[in-house]
């Protein structure tokens, strides 16, 4: 069972790292602003379909070492955690080195091919962006809060008939490898951990509403109406995964008290998995970073405008700082979601305390 969670796992892992230059902005490559209008350039197609190329590879290299190492670890759970988490670092990293490789490529194609004048520092801001309906209604999370409201109330109001040992760590197989005594710590860490992912999928729909705009030079009505929708189907999509978390949470809370098989919460488990996982590649594909593959009405406006040139306040490509910016969070220039402004002590601070939370919450249930 850990050898099939391993390898579907990596499939997943893999697929998402190699389609990436195919669902950033149109404008970007590889972490480098190029313009909408450069996108066809036969260089850039052979780059973004090379960078994908060499991820397969790796990706079903590393897969196939692993699985091999996994074969012979089958009596060490830990070794097998220690072999999944560096399968998946070293896919990770591979990637990130052929990144930077196209990510240099890249920047070489622009010098010899964007001619100083038709690059500008000035970034298009529409002053109405913030003003519109970008989320969905904080009160949707009240729908959440009741199930964990429900889960608290029936632990407390079953609670002698939890019985006296609860299991605490499954293995791939749903085999039972950790038990603890009961006690109010112990049969709230779900609780807890349902509040701390209520918490996070709060903030991140926040984030979605501050984060600042991006809108593309080349056509920025265009750009601005997709950004809007990306913004709206991310946000929704994310109470729906974490409402399905934390509904899948309260069911194995549930189990401690009712008779629930671990089968049928393996089953949800898988399915919940599946949804989320299946819904961020079908995001990915058809909206796109930024809402850049929506298929929307071209603009009439097709004159030719300068391409913004702020490059060099995204480290690699990927790190942007800039302490002028006073943006918290940004899109990210190479991938799917949002970023910190690392150059803002504000986003350092947000970091930190979620790695706190998290911190405090492992230690207190542990």
């Amino acid at each position: 069972m850990e050898m099939l969670f391993f390898i579907v796992m990596m499939v997943v892992i893999v697929v998402l790292q190699a389609m990436t230059p195919y669902v950033i902005r149109r404008g970007e490559s590889f972490g480098v602003m190029i313009g909408e209008k450069s996108a066809e350039d036969p260089a850039i197609r052979r780059m973004k379909r090379q960078f994908m190329q060499w991820n397969l590879v790796i990706g079903a290299i590393v897969t196939v070492m692993m699985t091999v190492i996994l074969a012979f670890t089958t009596e060490s759970e830990n070794t097998q955690a220690v072999v999944l988490i560096a399968g998946i670092f070293a896919v990770l990293i591979a990637s990130f080195l052929v990144y930077l490789r196209f990510h240099k490529e890249s920047l070489v194609w622009k010098r010899e091919n964007l001619h100083e004048v038709n690059k500008v520092d000035i970034v298009m801001v529409d002053t109405t962006f913030h003003r519109q309906k970008l989320t969905i209604s904080y009160a949707w999370y009240l729908i959440p809060l009741v199930l964990i409201c429900m889960t608290v109330g029936l632990t407390v109001i079953y609670y002698d008939q939890i019985p006296s040992m609860i299991p605490m760590q499954y293995n791939f197989d749903n085999e039972i490898t950790r038990m603890a005594t009961k006690s109010y710590r112990t049969v709230m860490m779900m609780p807890m951990m349902q509040l701390a992912m209520l918490g996070l999928f709060i903030f991140i729909n926040f984030m979605m509403t501050r984060s600042k705009q991006v809108i593309d030079n080349d056509n920025p009505s265009l750009s601005m109406k997709r950004n809007v929708m990306f913004r709206r189907i991310y946000s929704k999509f994310n109470f729906v995964m974490g409402t399905l978390l934390i509904l899948l949470f309260m069911v194995i809370q549930m189990s401690f008290i009712f008779a629930i098989s671990q089968i049928a919460i393996m089953t949800m488990t898988i399915a919940v998995l599946v949804i989320i996982f299946g819904g961020l590649i079908f995001l990915m594909v058809r909206v796109g970073q930024g809402g850049s593959r929506l298929k929307l009405k071209e603009d009439d406006d097709a004159s030719a405008r300068p391409v913004r040139d702020d490059d060099a306040y995204w480290k690699m490509g990927v790190f942007y700082v800039n302490r002028h910016d006073p943006a918290v969070f940004v899109e990210k220039r190479f991938g799917v979601g949002w970023t910190i402004n690392m150059a803002r002590p504000a986003a350092w601070l947000t970091f930190i305390a979620m790695i706190g939370i998290i911190v405090v919450i492992s230690i207190i249930f542990s």
